[in-house]
């Protein structure tokens, strides 16, 4: 053997060492605690999803997966953390439709999503509908319309607050009408339909979830959901395509990210895990009881998901006037 190949021999046994090792530990993920960080408070529907899909990946991943609630900021807070963690794969984001509204809504975001995070899997997607008053002047989107050209500015709506998602749609959807609304921004959702139920406020648009047991009881009257075809949590409820308002389609969806240095190897798994996870006859019953569609599919399909959503919300953004805002 010569000197030459003497001298190789330890680097390259250091090398064989590395890539083993690193295969390893790739293959031994997970083997220890995932925490999955929500960035609203609990008992939200991200947190309520959140919850049933860490109850799956535990029994799937055979580790503990643990919810963390990180709420603040329209969800900033806990982007920034998962976007700032170790890319291990220990620490995830439940992502949400906030993470393509905030670009448009916050000025000088602490973070990149598209650079700092990496796609997992879409989790489900909550269709959106607006509810009225049952003293409200409309019954259904045709006669809103007619009712605000009639009287511009009348027609008062509330939302969880102002860039929200539900903000963001309405104007958008207002302005295609070539109708002028009220916007009333409210800091949570049950304060706003209170206000309906109280006939203090017209109507409130939020997820099916939020007002359906408050329809079935008589306390307020659906107008229109946003779903493409008419939704199964109601069915009697007209679609904006049916009203001829053309790819409006839009539901409150739910995902998971993990920083962006984590290997594509840790993704997969992820992922992998996620989609059986979401087709468990259980999780499906579980997701669909909150008016939640079960998704999944591939980390490609999310980030083509993504992609079309932050063109969806900038389009919405310039409709409602949005001027960016300081991050609170």
């Amino acid at each position: 053997m010569t000197r030459v190949l003497m001298a190789l021999l330890p680097s390259a046994f250091a090398a064989a060492l590395l890539i083993s090792g690193a295969a390893y530990s790739q293959e031994a993920y997970p083997n220890r605690p995932i925490k999955l960080i929500v960035g609203l408070t609990p008992g939200a529907s991200s947190d309520t999803t959140a919850r049933e899909v860490a109850k799956g990946l535990s029994d799937v991943l055979k580790v503990p997966v643990i919810v963390e609630n990180r709420p603040g900021a329209n969800t900033i807070i806990a982007s920034n953390l998962v976007a700032k963690s170790a890319p291990d794969g220990y620490t995830l984001l439940v992502s949400s439709s906030m993470n393509a509204t905030n670009p448009w809504v916050y000025e000088k975001l602490p973070y990149d999503y598209r650079k700092d995070l990496k796609h997992v899997v879409l989790l489900g997607e909550a269709p959106n509908m607006m509810a009225a008053s049952s003293k409200a002047p409309a019954s259904n989107l045709k006669e809103l319309i007619a009712y605000a050209k009639q009287n511009p500015g009348k027609f008062a709506y509330g939302s969880a607050g102002i860039g929200s998602v539900h903000h963001l749609l309405m104007e958008i959807v207002a302005k295609r009408s070539g109708i002028q609304l009220n916007h009333i921004p409210y800091k949570g959702g049950s304060v706003a339909i209170q206000d309906v139920i109280g006939g203090n406020l017209d109507s409130y648009f939020g997820t099916i979830s939020s007002t359906r047991n408050f329809i079935q009881r008589g306390n307020m009257k659906p107008l229109f959901v946003t779903s493409e075809k008419r939704s199964k949590y109601m069915p009697q409820v007209e679609t904006l395509e049916e009203n001829g308002l053309r790819n409006l389609n839009s539901g409150y969806w739910l995902g998971l990210a993990a920083p962006s240095g984590v290997p594509d190897a840790i993704v997969q798994r992820l992922n992998r895990a996620a989609n059986e996870v979401l087709k468990s006859p259980e999780v499906v019953e579980r997701l669909e009881r909150q008016a939640i569609d079960p998704k999944g599919g591939s980390v490609s399909d999310m980030e083509k998901f993504f992609e079309s959503e932050l063109v969806f919300w900038k389009e919405a953004a310039t409709a409602a006037k949005v001027t960016p805002m300081a991050i609170q």
